[in-house]
């Protein structure tokens, strides 16, 4: 009887610790994997409107950048 309870513990913990070690390896991959295809995103321009400070004049410049990403 004390062979048996030993065994079966012995059998719980390593399977505890093969679980364990899938689980330590497996999140790195899909994480990875996650971050690649949000790799993918196109470029969206940004546009920058810029108003003089002299108030006499009445145009505003229309200047096209592109956003740090």
């Amino acid at each position: 009887m004390k062979k048996d309870a030993i065994s079966t513990g012995l059998f719980i913990a390593i399977g505890f610790l093969c679980v364990a070690i899938v689980i330590a390896v497996l999140i790195p991959v899909v994480r990875d994997v996650i971050d690649a295809t949000d790799d993918n995103k196109p470029t969206i321009p940004g546009v920058t409107f810029i108003q003089p400070l002299d108030s006499s004049q009445t145009a505003t410049a229309l200047v096209l950048t592109q956003p740090s990403v």
